[in-house]
């Protein structure tokens, strides 16, 4: 996060403190949403593997 702030450099110099601090927080806040979003999906896929793989195994299990 720290390095895509950067892109942000010279507008947040000549931010005030008060200014700074919302900019700061708003951006952690949004930076903390997608991460938790993307280990939702990372999480949910994972789920959708194992559902296959399970299914894949009673399959075989029936064939014998």
């Amino acid at each position: 996060m720290n390095a895509w702030l950067g892109g942000f450099q010279s507008v947040l110099n000549r931010m005030t403190v008060d200014n700074f601090n919302w900019f700061l927080h708003s951006m952690l806040f949004i930076h903390t949403q997608r991460v938790i979003k993307r280990q939702k999906e990372k999480e949910k896929k994972g789920e959708d593997e194992e559902e296959e793989d399970e299914e894949g195994i009673e399959i075989e299990e029936e064939e014998e």
